[in-house]
C-alpha cells in the first residue's frame, strides 16, 4: 500500500515539521506540500518534504492542478491520499494509523475525529469516548483521507467554487450516499487549531462561502447537509457500557465452560462412571448369591 499526505502550506505553516513529521523515521507515507504564497521566505523549512510545488492557489484548486497537470500519474501510483489543512495538528504515528485503518475498513473517504479542544463547525465530528469509529453521511473538507478510485470520481468537484464550502456535500452525492464507506475514526484524534472561517483564505477569496455552498450543492443536485450517523463500532470494556461488557464476558465464560466440557467429553465420562458403578453393584450381588 502506497500513501501520500498532500497539504497546502505558506510562510507561517509549521504543523508539517512540528507534528506531521515528528517521527519521520517511522512514517509510512510521502509528504507533498503545495505552497500558496507568492514568495517563499525560508526554502530550508521544506527540505524534509518528499515533494514541493509552488502553485500559489487555494487548496482544492491546487489539488486539481496537481492531479490534472503536474502529477496525474499519482492517481494510479498511490492507494490513499490524505489532504490535511495546514492548521491541523496530528503526529506521524496517528497519520500512519489513519492510513492503516482506512485500508482495513476499505473506506472511500475517512477522517480522524476532532479533539475536544478543537475549533469546529459540526460537533458530531468531535471525538466520542465510547466509539471506535462511526459510519457517517459526510466527511469534512479540512482533512479527508481518500481512497484512489473515490478521489478520481470526486476530483471534478474540486474546482466547483473558491471557498470549498459545500464540496464535501457534493462528494457524498457523487459516491451515491454510501452508508458504510465514509468513516470517522474516533480512535484517532486531530486538533483543528484555528477558528473556522478566520484564516487567511477567507480574507482573500472575495466571495461569500455560504453562497458558494448553496451554489455548488444546487449545481450537483446534492443535499446541502448530510451530517448523519448511520452506525458505529462501540468500545466495549469495563469503563464503557458496563452491562454490555458483563453480558459479553458472561457469554464468553459459558462458551469456554461448554468447550471444556466438550473437550473433556464429560457426558461419556459420566456414562462410563455409571457403567462401572453398575457393574460393581452387579458383581457384589452375584457374590452374595453364591
Amino acid at each position: 500500500m502506497k500513501n501520500i499526505v498532500i497539504a497546502p502550506c505558506g510562510n507561517k505553516s509549521d504543523m508539517f515539521y512540528k507534528h506531521w513529521l515528528n517521527q519521520k523515521e517511522i512514517k509510512n507515507f510521502d509528504l507533498c506540500l503545495l505552497f500558496y504564497h507568492e514568495e517563499i521566505n525560508d526554502p530550508g523549512l521544506y527540505k524534509d518534504a518528499d515533494y514541493f510545488f509552488h502553485l500559489k492557489g487555494f487548496k482544492y484548486h491546487m489539488l486539481h492542478t496537481l492531479f490534472t497537470e503536474v502529477q496525474p500519474a499519482w492517481l494510479q501510483q498511490y492507494d490513499y491520499f490524505y489532504f490535511l489543512d495546514d492548521d491541523i495538528k496530528i503526529d506521524t504515528q496517528h497519520i500512519n494509523k489513519m492510513f492503516a485503518l482506512s485500508a482495513v475498513f476499505d473506506s472511500w473517504i475517512s477522517q480522524a475525529s476532532l479533539s475536544k479542544n478543537s475549533y469546529c463547525s459540526w460537533p458530531m465530528f468531535k471525538t466520542q469516548d465510547d466509539s471506535f469509529c462511526r459510519f457517517v453521511g459526510q466527511i469534512e473538507v479540512m482533512a479527508p483521507l481518500f481512497k484512489a478510485d473515490a478521489l478520481v470520481k470526486c476530483l471534478p468537484s474540486f474546482t466547483g467554487n473558491k471557498s470549498s464550502w459545500g464540496v464535501d456535500s457534493v462528494w457524498s452525492k457523487i459516491l451515491d450516499y454510501p452508508e458504510e464507506k465514509l468513516i470517522v475514526f474516533d480512535c484517532v484524534t486531530m486538533e483543528h487549531t484555528q477558528p473556522v472561517g478566520g484564516g487567511e483564505l477567507y480574507q482573500k477569496i472575495g466571495v461569500d462561502p455560504k453562497e458558494d455552498w448553496e451554489n455548488i450543492t444546487k449545481a450537483f443536485g446534492a443535499k446541502k447537509q448530510n451530517y448523519t450517523e448511520y452506525g458505529r463500532l462501540a468500545i466495549i470494556n469495563k469503563d464503557h457500557y458496563l452491562f454490555n461488557f458483563l453480558g459479553i464476558k458472561g457469554k464468553e465464560f459459558f462458551r469456554t465452560l461448554q468447550r471444556h466440557i466438550n473437550d473433556y467429553d464429560l457426558p461419556s465420562r459420566v456414562k462410563s462412571w455409571f457403567n462401572k458403578l453398575n457393574n460393581s453393584v452387579n458383581v457384589n450381588r452375584n457374590k452374595k448369591n453364591l
